[in-house]
C-alpha cells in the first residue's frame, strides 16, 4: 500500500503546489535526492514546502491507493483489445491511458519520499498561501 496524505482543502493544495514550483530547480532536486536517502534538506523552509507539495499530490484518492505498477495495466489491456479487433482509435485511447498511468507512477515515486519525511513542527501551512 502506498503512502497517502491527510485530506487538504483545494486552496491549500493549490498554494502548496505553487510554493513548490517557485523553489529553484536545484532545491527541488536536492530535497528529493536527500529524501530518497532518508535525510532532510538543510533548509527547513525547503523541507516544509516539499512536504506540503507531497501532501497535496498524495491525497487519499483511489489512484494513490492502488499499487503504482498496476496503474498502466488497464491501458495495456485496452491496447491488446484494440489490436485484437483492429481498432486504431481504441489503440490511441489506450496509449493515452498508459501515458496517464505512467505519469501517476512517476509522480508518486517522486513525492512519496518527501511525504515520509517528518513534518516540520513549526510549519502550520504551506509557504505563500493562507489556510483555507
Amino acid at each position: 500500500m502506498s503512502a497517502t496524505a491527510p485530506e487538504l482543502p483545494a486552496q491549500r493544495r493549490a498554494a502548496a503546489i505553487r510554493a513548490y514550483r517557485t523553489l529553484p530547480a536545484a532545491d527541488r532536486r536536492d530535497v528529493l535526492a536527500l529524501a530518497r536517502q532518508g535525510r532532510r534538506h538543510p533548509d527547513e523552509r525547503v523541507v516544509a514546502v516539499a512536504w506540503w507539495y507531497a501532501a497535496s499530490v498524495l491525497q487519499p484518492r483511489w489512484w494513490n491507493r492502488v499499487p503504482a505498477g498496476l496503474l498502466p495495466v488497464p491501458g495495456l489491456l485496452v491496447l491488446c483489445v484494440a489490436f485484437a479487433v483492429d481498432a486504431w482509435p481504441l489503440a490511441v485511447v489506450s496509449l493515452l491511458m498508459i501515458g496517464a498511468g505512467l505519469n501517476l507512477v512517476w509522480q508518486r515515486l517522486s513525492t512519496e519520499p518527501l511525504l515520509r519525511l517528518a513534518r516540520p513542527a513549526e510549519v502550520a501551512e504551506p509557504a505563500g498561501g493562507s489556510a483555507g
